[in-house]
C-alpha cells in the first residue's frame, strides 16, 4: 500500500503544482470567481488600477508559497515516507491537510467558483494517498518471542 500512496501523493503533487504555476502566471484564474463570490463585483469593475495590483500581488505571491511548499513535500515523500517514517506521515498530513481541507472549506464558505472543484479533486486525491497506507506507518511491532 506504501508504493500505491506514493504514486498518489505524487499524481497530486504534480497536480498541485500544475494549478499553482498557473496561479502564478495568470493569478487572476481563481481570484476572478473568489472575488466575486464575496463581493458580488467582476475584478473588471474595480476602479482603483493600485488595488488591483496589490491583490493580483498578493493571490501570486500565495501561488508561490504553495507551490514551494508542494516542493518540500514532494522531498519530503521521496525521502522518508516512502521509508514509512512516521514524521513525514505526520508533515504530509498536517501541511496537506493545511492547504487542501483549508482551502476547500474555504471556498465552500465563500462559494469560489472554479476553486471548489479543483480543492475538491486535490482533497480527495489526498485523503485517499495520506490515509491509504496508515496501518504501514501506525502498525503495532510484532512481539518477538
Amino acid at each position: 500500500m506504501l508504493k500505491v500512496a506514493v504514486i498518489i501523493l505524487s499524481i497530486l503533487f504534480i497536480y498541485s503544482v500544475v494549478v499553482e504555476l498557473i496561479c502564478i502566471i495568470r493569478p487572476t484564474f481563481m481570484l476572478e470567481s473568489f472575488f466575486q463570490s464575496v463581493t458580488g463585483d467582476t475584478l473588471a469593475q474595480i476602479q482603483d488600477a493600485d488595488y488591483l495590483k496589490a491583490i493580483t500581488i498578493l493571490d501570486r505571491a500565495m501561488a508561490f508559497y504553495a507551490f514551494m511548499a508542494s516542493i518540500a513535500a514532494t522531498f519530503i515523500l521521496f525521502t522518508a515516507f516512502r521509508k514509512a517514517q512516521k514524521w513525514a506521515w505526520w508533515a504530509l498530513l498536517i501541511v496537506g491537510a493545511g492547504g487542501w481541507l483549508w482551502g476547500l472549506i474555504d471556498n465552500l464558505v465563500v462559494g469560489g467558483g472554479i476553486a471548489i472543484p479543483i480543492y475538491s479533486i486535490g482533497t480527495v486525491i489526498f485523503l485517499v494517498g495520506i490515509f491509504l497506507p496508515v496501518k504501514t506507518f501506525f502498525a503495532k511491532p510484532s512481539q518477538q518471542a
